[in-house]
């Protein structure tokens, strides 16, 4: 039988985004049955974590929910010690210490004495405290996704194919052959499935970027360990990688303040560049970038597309167009993930440049449906480049 707090543990960590269904409270009640976690309410709580928190910032919140559920406390080990209500009483205690007063010590005589506390810097005035730790703060950053939700949207990221070496029984070819030439032949073997889709991710860093950045890192992040890629490349540009060509402008329609009058004289941006790091220090060229990737390599970009200042940039749409015509290429498919709220597009770049590439809000639905992209369902635009 489980313990009674368990289902309200289990509701509140739900409400905290780990999703915990009747697997993991079986597990517990398997793990409580072998005899684990009956030591002390911190020995129960270390259960619950080994076996509910799948990240660094996962463990924070099981312990935390732990701490805020109504849960007896008790130790085992302590029980048995001297001083304890089952152990022989215990000496009487050295008398009590000034508050304030350092770690207590003995003297020569076998007196108790405490170390002098260094003083505090002048004109310093340590931070108000009422003396009492809360563990139910959770203090951790809690994002709309967690890294739970990007690793199931991004598993999805596969396309199988065999291989490798031959390690695998194809059965069907050796009964085939066997059937053919009438008697025992070796078994014939295959390579392995392995997962060869590989992903090219553009991320756009400072600027109007910059309160989306903590956020848009513990996505990539999150990509990175749980993405099962054959290749994943991870680059950073401001705002655009390069300048297009301007003299095209002067076709452009500015009643409407769209390049579709002049879309196709647009060509790809050429020698434009992005970095390995956030610092924006080591450079490569945008198309060398792509050419490593591999032709059928899938791209998505993350950016903000101007929507975060909510204005209407006609040279950064330009701009982003001559990128976009850059990452075109045979079988590779682009998406664009935009953390800014959908409701702020309206009359900005962003609305423009979701006219000529899928885009989707960076959340757990929106990044469903750039997978599907990315995996090659086909998504209607305005205006395909």
């Amino acid at each position: 039988m489980q313990p009674r707090f368990v289902p309200d543990l289990v509701a509140l960590l739900r409400r905290r985004g780990i999703p915990l269904g009747v697997d993991d409270v079986a597990a517990l009640r398997t793990s409580l049955a072998a005899g684990f976690g009956w030591e002390s309410r911190a020995g129960l709580c270390e259960l619950c974590v080994s076996l509910w928190a799948k990240s660094p910032s996962e463990v924070e919140v099981v312990r935390a929910a732990f701490a805020a559920v109504a849960v007896p406390d008790w130790n085992v080990t302590q029980a048995l010690r001297p001083g304890s209500r089952d152990a022989p009483d215990a000496p009487d205690a050295p008398s009590s210490v000034p508050p304030g007063a350092g770690p207590v010590t003995r003297a020569g005589n076998g007196a108790p004495a405490t170390l002098p506390q260094p003083r505090s810097s002048v004109g310093v005035t340590p931070p108000p405290h009422s003396g009492l730790d809360d563990p139910t703060l959770i203090l951790v950053p809690q994002y709309p996704v967690t890294p739970r939700a990007v690793a199931q949207v991004w598993r999805r990221m596969r396309q199988p194919a065999r291989r490798g070496p031959a390690v695998e029984l194809d059965v069907e070819e050796t009964v085939r052959r066997q059937a053919r030439t009438g008697v025992v032949t070796p078994p014939v073997l295959v390579p392995a499935r392995r997962n060869v889709a590989r992903l090219l991710l553009l991320v756009d860093i400072g600027g109007s970027m910059l309160p989306y950045e903590d956020f848009v890192a513990h996505v990539e992040l999150s990509i990175r360990r749980a993405a099962r890629l054959d290749v994943l490349a991870v680059r950073y540009f401001h705002d655009v990688p390069g300048h297009a060509d301007r003299a095209v402008l002067a076709g452009a329609d500015a009643r409407h303040a769209n390049l579709d009058r002049i879309l196709a004289d647009i060509s790809p941006l050429a020698g434009g560049r992005v970095y390995r790091e956030p610092e924006l220090t080591r450079g490569e060229t945008l198309s060398a970038v792509v050419e490593s990737v591999g032709r059928s390599a899938a791209v998505c970009v993350v950016s903000d597309a101007g929507a975060a200042r909510g204005r209407l940039d006609i040279i950064r749409l330009l701009d982003t167009v001559a990128m976009l015509k850059a990452l075109r290429g045979p079988g590779r498919t682009t998406a664009w993930l935009n953390p800014v709220d959908p409701r702020r597009w309206a009359r900005t770049t962003a609305a423009l440049v979701a006219r000529h590439v899928p885009m989707h809000p960076l959340t757990v639905s929106g990044m469903y449906a750039a997978v599907d992209v990315l995996r090659g369902r086909f998504t209607p635009v305005a205006r395909p480049l």
